[in-house]
This record gives structure tokens, C-alpha cells and sequence, in this order.
């Protein structure tokens, strides 16, 4: 998160400092290859990838797309169950997920659209 703070701020090197020290414990002693930018652009598209694999079944993914897609990067979720194409595409009102209905009752509050 921290570097990824850095990448948006325009700090391209201390970005790439954090991402690098990270993978550095995670790969095996000597296999590393230290990662650069050419813009801070690309250091944010290179955390924003490591993020999704090192953040992998934690639940944040879910977040990060609605995050990512309200600043326009327009990334969509295809699947195929049962030979039929699911989509869910940026900003989809489905994202919301609904709220229970005992709480609706209880507090007269509006459904999430959907």
C-alpha cells in the first residue's frame, strides 16, 4: 500500500525501493531480479500486479476492482459456467452486493440498486 501511495504521489523511486525490498524476501537468495520504471506510470502498473498476487484469496480483490475502475481502468470479470458467458463490467451496480433483508425491514433503509 505504501508503495503504491509512492507510485501515485509521483515518487517513482521510493516506489520501486519498497516494491523491490519486498520481492526481495519472497523470491530465493540470488533469483531476484531488481525490478525498474521508466514512469511512474509503470511503477504503479508494476505494484498494482504485484498487489493482486500477493494479496491472492485475502478478499481485498474484490475492493481493488471497484477501486481501480472508478479512476478508469476499465477492468472487467468474465466467466463461463455451464457454456453460458458471465460478465460484470466496470462500475456494474452489481458490485454492490444487496443488503440482507431483515435489515431492510428493521431499518426502512433502500435497497442497493441492482
Amino acid at each position: 500500500m505504501r508503495a503504491e501511495c509512492f507510485a501515485r504521489s509521483k515518487q517513482k523511486e521510493e516506489a520501486m525501493q519498497l516494491l523491490n525490498k519486498l520481492l526481495l524476501h519472497r523470491w530465493k537468495s540470488g533469483k531476484f531480479q531488481v525490478l525498474t520504471a521508466k514512469s511512474d506510470s509503470e511503477a504503479l502498473d508494476l505494484i498494482l500486479k504485484e498487489r493482486r498476487k500477493e494479496l491472492l484469496f485475502r478478499g481485498v480483490r474484490w475492493l481493488d476492482l471497484k477501486r481501480l475502475n472508478k479512476e478508469g481502468r476499465e477492468i472487467s470479470l468474465k466467466r463461463v459456467l455451464g457454456g453460458k458467458e458471465f460478465v460484470l463490467y466496470p462500475n456494474d451496480l452489481r458490485y454492490a452486493l444487496p443488503i440482507p433483508e431483515d435489515v431492510i425491514e428493521l431499518s426502512g433503509m433502500q435497497q442497493n440498486p441492482r
